[in-house]
């Protein structure tokens, strides 16, 4: 996957902001990347018992249209290794933007529902 970071420097890798925070294109999407440092209470969603290293960052990709957020995905990587850092980027973006168009359709649904009920009861 190509990445194409917002107002960022063109090399193979990618940076964050002093927030840890940063912004990808992906599929004509926005999505905003925010890393952290991952806690023991992490390992209750991602981990398995006994697996928490101290390396581990979670990595949340979230997509905002017209100030609603409509996609988010979440993964965990180990800092200190590139592969794995880059392969959860990757699935962040992938999953972000999945998630924004099943929200899109489910909204879409909704509307379309919500309208025909309100034409069949106002002709």
């Amino acid at each position: 996957m190509e990445l194409r970071q917002r107002r960022a420097p063109a090399d193979p890798g990618f940076r964050l902001d002093l927030d840890g925070t940063a912004q990808f294109v992906h599929e004509g999407y926005t999505v905003t990347i925010q890393v952290r440092r991952a806690t023991p209470e992490d390992d209750l969603y991602y981990y398995q018992p006994a697996e928490h290293d101290p390396d581990d960052v979670v990595m949340t990709g979230t997509v905002t249209l017209e100030g609603t957020e409509v996609g988010a995905a979440r993964a965990v990587a180990n800092e200190r290794d590139g592969h794995s850092m880059r392969e959860a980027l990757e699935e962040v973006l992938r999953d972000a933007v999945a998630d924004v168009r099943r929200t899109i359709a489910r909204l879409s649904a909704c509307v379309e529902q919500i309208d025909s009920k309100h034409r069949a009861e106002h002709p």
